[in-house]
């Protein structure tokens, strides 16, 4: 009798246990939607204020600033870059200076936004965050509203498509940007030489193909891509996404890749216009690999220093030519004479400064203002995925590219 009352006892407490948990589980569930919801309430609210906001903002300053054309330019940072404040004492000791970096003294950086009235230039990086409880008041005719981003448009928080008539000139990895700030760029040599006719590259490597990626789940899907090149050819996955970690530095890592793979798979997270990162660049300065790229703009490639994937039917004919390719070494040596006729050029992380500071002392420099950022950021981008059923890339609609929110915490 003892015994039975103990199990059914032990029975009720364990009902008692379960039924507690699931009304904490639905407690937890409500409260997330709720969350949710009052979230993308005030997300929803923001949009629209961005959408006007230029509307409301005052040209109302200090009537005695000073407005002469050939004085000092003043630029404030107003957000962060990411998580950090620009290095101002840096940037106007290094860049600022008549022997400087940008070779003029006629501008400086601040981020102190008790100067706003006095600034020329107010940057707006996209990740900072922007946040729209948190924005200029006060606007002057003359000031330029710049927006800064080297990530693609499903990395840029979405508020910023949203903010039409706001920006005046931006600063991102596309080409036809105001202001440059691309990873890299080449340019022609003066002379011409001839230092890699002597020089043998293939050194009896097999076909295979190596790649550094951090990024696990790309909007390009070039994980698809790769798994199936990888039935013609071994891919070595080195990073995050692999398990496999190269715990020494980029250059070291890449130097041992190379070792073994003739071929480096530079695949960007995402395929959109002008989006080309360092992953190219790399693996140029290495010089011990060619760069596979999967591009909508090969022209931003030296010429004849890459093989395009973006050319070939399949990632399987990518592969047989790939085969094909280290059974010729006159050929697979041919993708490394561009050395003789082009530089590489890898601007610093603040470069960009240099050419803002000379628009801004440009006074014929012409008034130009963004009336619609997301048709800009987004529609122009024209981003694809890369698809393994079609065998191809198809376009990437554009709400679902302008949905990125930074984190809360």
């Amino acid at each position: 009798m003892n015994a039975a009352m103990f199990n059914i006892f032990r029975y009720c407490s364990r009902l008692r246990y379960l039924l507690l948990c699931r009304q904490c589980l639905i407690s937890v569930f409500l409260l997330c939607i709720l969350v949710y919801a009052t979230f993308r309430v005030k997300l929803s609210n923001d949009y629209k204020n961005a959408q006007v906001f230029y509307k409301t903002q005052q040209s109302i300053c200090n009537n005695n600033l000073n407005q002469n054309q050939n004085r000092t330019k003043i630029i404030l940072f107003w957000t962060k870059l990411f998580k950090r404040k620009a290095d101002e004492n840096y940037i106007n000791n290094y860049f600022f200076t008549s022997s400087g970096r940008c070779g003029t003294n006629q501008c400086r950086v601040t981020n102190n936004r008790d100067e706003l009235c006095a600034s020329d230039a107010i940057i707006f990086h996209a990740r900072g965050p922007i946040n729209m409880n948190d924005m200029p008041t006060k606007r002057l005719p003359h000031q330029r509203y710049v927006l800064l981003i080297k990530e693609p448009p499903y990395k840029t928080t979405a508020i910023v498509g949203h903010l039409n008539y706001f920006f005046n000139w931006t600063a991102t990895y596309r080409t036809d940007s105001d202001i440059n700030y691309q990873y890299f760029y080449w340019r022609r040599k003066a002379k011409p030489t001839n230092e890699t006719s002597q020089k043998s590259y293939l050194k009896n490597r097999q076909a295979r193909a190596a790649s550094m990626i951090s990024n696990c789940y790309s909007q390009s899907n070039r994980e698809g891509y790769l798994q199936r090149l990888n039935s013609i050819i071994p891919v070595t996955h080195v990073g995050y996404c692999s398990g496999t970690k190269c715990h020494k530095s980029r250059e070291i890592c890449l130097s041992q890749l190379a070792e073994t793979h003739p071929f480096y798979l530079s695949f960007e997270n995402s395929l959109c216009r002008d989006y080309a990162t360092e992953k190219y660049a790399n693996v140029i300065i290495n010089n011990q690999m060619i760069p596979i790229i999967f591009s909508q703009t090969p022209n931003l490639y030296i010429p004849n220093s890459y093989i395009d994937a973006n050319q070939f039917s399949s990632p399987e004919a990518l592969g047989q030519f790939l085969r094909q390719l280290t059974l010729n070494t006159t050929m697979y040596d041919s993708y490394f004479k561009w050395k003789d006729e082009y530089d590489l050029i890898i601007p610093g992380p603040d470069d960009y400064l240099c050419d803002l500071c000379k628009k801004l002392n440009n006074p014929n420099e012409p008034y130009k203002v963004y009336d619609s950022m997301k048709k800009w950021l987004y529609n122009d981008a024209k981003c694809q995925r890369w698809v393994s059923k079609l065998n191809k890339t198809i376009d990437i609609p554009v709400d679902e590219s302008m949905d990125y929110e930074e984190p809360w915490f």
